[in-house]
């Protein structure tokens, strides 16, 4: 497949706002593609040469390597193509642009394969050490200087990280789904699989290649991390068992990091909920699984929470964090000791165990793992009546944790890789009107006056919408904030400046900075409320958009939350429905 038909593909559902529209556009350019190319063609559109856990280099293009890029590509001066860049906006409009202009003569137009541009990105990426700028750019000018202009937009955007689609992961599925199965019946098992695996690409190949009965043999691995399963949310204890059939497993919910473990004898490997690796980071918690976890190849999971030895209580997850953002492990490690509280088993010895039900993994789980002072499960209870499930969260609170999560223990709860499903539901402290806290990605400040001037006065928020893959605001944060979290925010939020709004970003309102949609912060407010300012939620209810009220930061940082896993816009909308007893 020539890269000029993806591209043109591209071009066809950036133009429709319609989600099957763009389904059908992307379904009916995999058809076109040999079964080998499905691959790369899924991995471009993603904009992920390789999945984030194999931890192999991305091409991550900076702008002003871009720049350089479309200057020498195009023969003109990189302050011509800033000048572009500042009209369009978009470093892919101004390549088009400049390069339409130019008269260049193409190289090798006839090579300029889905493969090849695929190939020469993933090449680009590996260059490292001394001159690799210089090589990156190199390679980058080659592929940019054989292709159309068309070809060259994309390319461009596919490098810097926004190829301005606005389609999600679930439409990917869909699109693959019709194209191979002829309709969208297949979606769930196609999900499925990406979940057990969080390849999507690989899932892609083995349809291409083989079909829906070798996607539906895909099984959880040793040392492949599955997308973890989530927990909704309620304040009401009735409610809670009402929705998990008047009984459920009702667990602590600490305040610390969640791990994935793999275990494959001697060898254990660390997942973070954004499935980087994280095992150099806790050497210690690699220690204490190869004392505590008698299987010989398990995937299990848990919670791991910063503690003071002398007193054996919890520190808060800000101190958990601060090991994340070191380098001197070996010290941090000591300075921060933490304890595991593990919950769940998904692998044990040579069996898929994810559609067992909670009761029967929490049975394996008890004999796989060796309690001590530092390693346990979480704590417990069955729990049907209402007030005794009010009694153990505030016996939870007592306990210095975070809140409580109820399991669903019926014969279909099973573990649901990547899922957000009523099985898991969770109860935190209500914060004043609110259930829950938020986690929202910081997309933009305010410049601050009279005693915050040098620093951010307010910093504008928005959650995920995984439809179209965008960040639509919900809330503006102007108060509550003390000297050193400002100051934070400034540190913190520096190196993810861009010039103009990320194109990823929905927001009415103007901001004297904005930022590349990357950081997690957690938030409370008094309620959700209609809102004529922000755009999430807006065309899912009548009223227009939803924004938190009185939104305050809690002071803690979501280092362990990628953006994608902030809170949705359905979650949004679950929340004012609620609110109004629906």
């Amino acid at each position: 497949m020539q890269y000029r038909r993806l591209a043109e593909a591209y071009a066809r559902i950036e133009s429709t706002s319609g989600l099957l529209e763009k389904t059908e556009v992307f379904s009916s350019l995999l058809r076109e593609a040999e079964p080998a190319e499905v691959s790369p063609v899924i991995a471009l559109t993603m904009g992920k040469l390789h999945p984030d856990w194999m931890g192999a280099p991305e091409i991550g293009v900076a702008e002003k390597m871009a720049i350089q890029v479309v200057a020498t590509a195009a023969s003109v001066a990189e302050t011509i193509v800033r000048e572009k860049l500042r009209r369009t906006g978009d470093i892919g409009a101004a390549a088009e642009e400049l390069l339409s202009q130019a008269a260049q003569g193409t190289l090798s137009e006839e090579e300029t394969t889905v493969s090849f541009v695929y190939g020469t990105l993933d090449a680009a990426s590996k260059a490292s050490g001394q001159g690799s700028g210089k090589e990156k750019i190199a390679k980058l000018v080659g592929l940019v200087s054989s292709t159309t202009p068309l070809e060259a937009k994309y390319i461009l955007r596919t490098v810097t990280g926004d190829l301005r689609l606005g389609m999600g992961d679930m439409i990917i599925v869909d699109s693959l789904a019709a194209a191979y199965v002829g309709d969208k019946s297949a979606s769930e098992e196609i999900e499925r699989a990406f979940n057990v695996c969080s390849d999507l690409a690989y899932v892609a190949d083995l349809l291409a290649r083989r079909g829906i009965e070798a996607v539906r043999s895909v099984k959880t691995e040793v040392g492949t991390p599955i997308r973890m399963m989530a927990a909704k949310k309620l304040s009401s204890s009735s409610e809670i068992l009402e929705r998990l059939h008047h009984k459920a497993l009702v667990e602590f919910k600490y305040d610390g990091e969640r791990v994935q473990i793999h275990k494959n004898g001697n060898q254990i490997v660390l997942f973070s909920r954004r499935q980087e690796r994280i095992t150099d980071q806790y050497p210690d918690v690699v220690e204490l699984v190869r004392k505590s976890v008698r299987a010989n190849r398990c995937v299990i999971e848990g919670e791991c929470v910063a503690i003071d030895l002398t007193t054996g209580k919890m520190r808060p997850f800000q101190e958990l964090m601060r090991r994340r953002r070191k380098t001197d492990i070996d010290t941090m490690k000591d300075s921060v000791p933490v304890a595991l509280f593990f919950f769940d088993i998904l692998y044990l010895e040579d069996k898929d165990v994810t559609e067992l039900p909670m009761l029967e993994r929490r049975s394996l789980l008890e004999k796989v793992v060796k309690t001590s002072d530092r390693v346990s499960l979480t704590n417990g209870e069955l729990i049907d009546d209402p007030d005794r499930l009010d009694e153990f969260f505030k016996g939870a609170l007592d306990r210095g944790v975070e809140g409580i999560i109820a399991k669903a223990i019926h014969k279909e709860s099973s573990y649901q890789a990547g899922s957000r499903s009523w099985l898991w539901v969770k109860m935190k402290p209500s914060y004043q009107g609110l259930s829950d806290a938020l986690d929202l990605v910081v997309v933009g400040a305010i410049y601050g006056r009279g005693k915050r001037t040098g620093v951010y006065g307010a910093i504008l928020a928005s959650v995920y919408d995984p439809d179209s893959d965008t960040y639509p605001t919900a809330c503006k944060i102007g108060t509550g904030f003390t000297e050193e979290m400002l100051t934070e925010f400034k540190q913190r939020l520096e190196k993810h400046v861009v010039e103009r709004r990320h194109p990823k970003v929905l927001a009415d309102i103007k901001a004297d900075v904005w930022f590349d949609p990357q950081v997690v912060i957690e938030v409370i407010g008094d309620q959700i409320t209609g809102s004529p300012t922000h755009p999430a939620g807006r065309g899912r209810i009548r009223i227009g958009g939803l924004a938190v009220r009185f939104p305050r930061f809690t002071g803690r940082w979501r280092d362990d939350k990628a953006p994608t896993q902030a809170t949705t816009v359905d979650d949004l909308v679950d929340m004012f429905e609620s609110q109004r007893g629906r």
